[in-house]
């Protein structure tokens, strides 16, 4: 008898895990054919974490996802830093940008209740991800094309463009996008980190559209989807680029003197570092207003002038506001949707804000736009000057 029981225990266990077997999910260990070719681009690029080089087809989490982004652009930072013909000259404090370093070189306050983990810290730092309202950050949800779309968005609108008509005219089931990611969807799409899933087909002109694409903005991005817009990224040299909070970019330079972030700001501490190789001194060109006060003044100081998104940047490019910045008077440049305050205290060179009821804004080349309710681009302009006493 008691064999009987065992033979029957021992089929059953067996029958269990045969269904187990079968009802698990299976997913693949190989890219897709239409993936695989940026997959393994991004993988041999040493862009792709380890531990999401399977599973290809499988819905990406949030935490995979803020660790894939902060990998891709480290690396890529570091690779590009590595080309400086004169790195050797430069004095640098450190030369390669690590977890540890970046977290201390840019505190935040913003900390998540339900995680403590150094890739999401930094991506909350550098804009890519933010919580979900109530202190937490469910690393473990998965993410929409949508909400990879905002991402992606949060951390390339200080150094790309975008056409959110484009996208709202080309994609069929542009209805289904929800309202607060319309804006980023249409500009991931127009600059096709991330595509439908079949061709456009034009008439006898662009606006003249017989077919548009399907986008499943509400469908999970997968971690291949992921990969490739990674690959994409590195191929139009975006990763290249360190960019605090999705408003500034910045060089390692810039990284010594320190920043605090918070959400939709950027404080720039006050920064000391010298070194006539440093990146300022060596691309300025004769004529220009910062020719003026090259070797008069600390290159990371005079580097602090510039730390604000294109057009901003271009426009406190002359000789008086420069020379306040650099005498210490408190001003304060108002952009409508950015606001750049010089010398607001002992701390803080600068302060750059962002005003989120515009959107995005549109950075890259010496432009900087953003796109009003109605869709249309406008140019961000300097409103007013504002001259405060110094604290």
């Amino acid at each position: 008898m008691k064999k009987v029981i065992t033979m029957l225990l021992l089929v059953s266990i067996l029958i269990s895990g045969f269904n187990v077997n079968v009802n698990a999910k299976s997913y693949q260990q190989q890219p897709s054919d239409w993936a695989a070719e940026g997959v393994n681009q991004a993988i041999a690029d040493s862009l792709v974490p380890e531990k999401i080089q399977c599973d290809y087809n499988k819905p990406i989490t949030r935490r995979e996802f803020a660790t894939l982004m902060v990998t891709a652009i480290f690396t890529s930072f570091n690779e590009y830093n590595e080309g400086y013909e004169e790195i050797t000259k430069l004095g640098w404090e450190f030369r390669t940008l690590t977890l540890d370093n970046f977290l201390e070189k840019v505190e935040s306050d913003i900390k998540f209740t339900d995680i403590d983990d150094k890739y999401i810290d930094i991506a909350s730092r550098l804009g890519i991800v933010n919580g979900l309202g109530d202190g937490t950050f469910k690393p473990d949800n998965y993410i929409t094309r949508a909400e990879a779309a905002v991402m992606f968005t949060n951390y390339t609108q200080a150094i790309d463009g975008g056409n959110p008509v484009r996208g709202a005219r080309e994609i069929e089931d542009f209805y289904l996008v929800p309202d607060w990611a319309k804006d980023a969807v249409s500009m991931a799409y127009s600059n096709e980190y991330l595509k439908g899933t079949r061709d456009v087909i034009y008439g006898m002109n662009t606006l003249d559209i017989k077919q548009k694409t399907i986008f499943n903005p509400l469908d999970n991005i997968t971690r291949e989807q992921a990969i490739l817009v990674v690959s994409r990224l590195q191929s139009y040299h975006m990763l290249e680029i360190l960019v605090l909070e999705g408003l500034i970019e910045i060089c390692i330079d810039d990284l010594f003197g320190g920043f605090f972030v918070t959400d939709n700001e950027v404080r720039i501490k006050s920064n000391n570092y010298n070194n006539k190789y440093a990146g300022m001194n060596m691309v300025v060109r004769p004529g220009s207003p910062v020719e003026n006060f090259v070797h008069k003044y600390p290159s990371g100081q005079l580097g602090d002038c510039f730390l604000s998104p294109a057009a901003v940047n271009m426009t406190l490019n002359n000789n008086e506001y420069i020379q306040n910045f650099l005498d210490g008077k408190h001003t304060i440049y108002d952009f409508g949707i950015i606001t750049v305050e010089h010398n607001p205290s002992k701390e803080y060179f600068s302060i750059v804000k962002h005003d989120i009821s515009y959107g995005y804004i549109i950075g890259g080349s010496n432009t900087t736009e953003y796109f009003d309710d109605e869709m249309n681009r406008k140019p961000v302009k300097l409103i007013e000057v504002i001259e405060c006493e110094n604290n």
